[in-house]
């Protein structure tokens, strides 16, 4: 599939009234992922047996990207987020593994990289999710597969839309989170609160970041927050659609088939045109 200068201009135009405002996040980034490593050994052992090249597809500050570089793999990265980037940057510095990373800050749906192609790419972290539209995420998943080798391995994660549980907590402020930001001696609480549109399969998030400092200091940041989810069977179709075959559905990073009880869904599909 080929986009011309037309089609790009239009998807500019959707990202800067659609899409998240990740750089808003990037303060809080970190710390919000900062007990989470459920996918890493799946990622690594796969990326172990399909060689050395790997593309991350929105990798934001490297908490997946610099542990496969650490394994010795060469890893680009690709995110829109000029702030995340940033911190990728830094942490790639201070590991020593600049010479493992490439950060290429750009949109996923229509980047172009002349490296050679890629053995395997991955998109974790619902970060499909992100694209506002199917035609969006159809989008990414086509230049995924314009980047992979012939038989080129692609990873997907996404999280299993319960709608009875989102449905259950509409409207509802909860705390999601909360920690100790060493640096600067502040509380963190992580408030949130969804909304659902099943038709147009949208989960709509507010997250409030407050932070308590020592001094009494109180700061407030209100980030809004989108994601399309996918059913199982579309998320297959959009797969085959541009050029991958399925080859596992999974409901965790254990390797569990997806079943009703699964909280992610996990796409494993290979190149085949």
């Amino acid at each position: 599939m080929h986009w011309d200068d037309e089609i790009e201009a239009e998807i500019e135009a959707e990202t800067e009234a659609e899409e998240v405002d990740f750089d808003a996040f990037a303060p809080f980034y970190d710390a919000d992922y900062r007990n989470y490593e459920d996918d890493l050994p799946m990622l690594v052992e796969l990326a172990r047996m399909t060689g050395e090249r790997c593309l991350e597809l929105g990798c934001g500050t490297g908490r997946a990207l610099l542990p496969l570089a650490a394994a010795g793999h060469l890893v680009t990265g690709v995110d829109r987020s000029a702030a995340l980037l940033d911190i990728a940057r830094q942490k790639t510095q201070a590991t020593h593994l600049s010479g493992h990373v490439t950060l290429v800050e750009d949109d996923l749906r229509t980047f172009r990289l002349d490296a050679a192609p890629f053995d395997f790419a991955y998109c974790v972290s619902n970060t499909l999710m992100h694209l506002p539209t199917q035609d969006d995420q159809l989008a990414v998943l086509i230049n995924a597969q314009r980047h992979l080798r012939p038989d080129g391995l692609l990873l997907v994660d996404l999280f299993s839309p319960d709608i009875v549980r989102l449905s259950e907590v509409a409207g509802v402020q909860e705390l999601a989170d909360q920690w100790l930001d060493e640096d600067s001696g502040a509380q963190v609480f992580k408030w949130s609160v969804r909304h659902v549109d099943v038709a147009n399969q949208r989960q709509e998030t507010l997250f409030l970041y407050e932070e308590i400092f020592p001094d009494g200091r109180v700061h407030k940041h209100a980030i809004p927050f989108t994601l399309r989810f996918l059913w199982p069977s579309e998320g297959r179709l959009l797969l085959q659609m541009a050029g991958f075959t399925v080859d596992a559905v999974y409901g965790d990073f254990d390797g569990n088939p997806y079943d009703d009880a699964s909280e992610h869904l996990i796409f494993l599909a290979r190149k085949t045109r």
